[in-house]
């Protein structure tokens, strides 16, 4: 029923109908999806709802918001932590929203994603590498996300970068300065 409300474009319709079900805590995805996707519609604080709300499908609300709104696409990607990072990468990407791609990139310390991010064919690299190196590094205390993103780039083969990086957090960031490793 939700599906051919959509198409046809009467989804708002359901907004009542939809709530009462989630005021039941019916868990459905295809529920919350609905519920999200109205929500993204009227502009009723979209944020809090993809942020909080653990049932809807990640994938599709993130499709869904990627060319009405790319900061809520993130969001939702975000929140599927590690099942829509080529996703989330796209639209930051295509989105120039580097600076939210780097502190994911940071956040995940995932060393498959940064090999995908830091491929020297990526047209994206030199930015993303600057917002790590400018924001996301310098605004973490976590030395694990920090040990990872230095050996990503150890690993990516890139030492100016690499020293940009390690000079940033070394001598700019007082919590690293006395981090022998680093």
């Amino acid at each position: 029923m939700v599906d051919e409300f959509e198409r046809r474009g009467k989804l708002k319709l359901l907004q009542g109908w939809l709530e009462s079900r989630y005021e039941e805590r019916i868990q459905e995805p295809a529920l919350h999806n609905a519920l999200a996707i109205i929500y993204i519609d009227i502009n009723k604080d979209p944020q809090t709802f993809l942020i909080n709300n653990p049932y809807y499908d990640s994938k599709v609300v993130g499709k869904y918001c990627e060319e009405r709104n790319p900061d809520l696409a993130f969001i939702a990607y975000k929140r599927a932590w590690g099942s829509c990072d080529n996703e989330l990468v796209e639209v930051t990407n295509r989105n120039y929203l580097y600076r939210m791609q780097a502190r994911y990139l940071v956040e995940r310390q995932s060393p498959e994603l940064w090999a995908h991010v830091l491929r020297e064919d990526n047209p994206h690299r030199k930015q993303v590498i600057d917002q790590v190196v400018q924001t996301a590094l310098p605004e973490t205390k976590n030395a694990d996300e920090v040990s990872t993103t230095v050996k990503a780039f150890m690993d990516a083969d890139m030492p100016n970068e690499l020293i940009e990086l390690l000079e940033r957090i070394v001598l700019h960031n007082s919590d690293f300065a006395s981090n022998k490793n680093l």
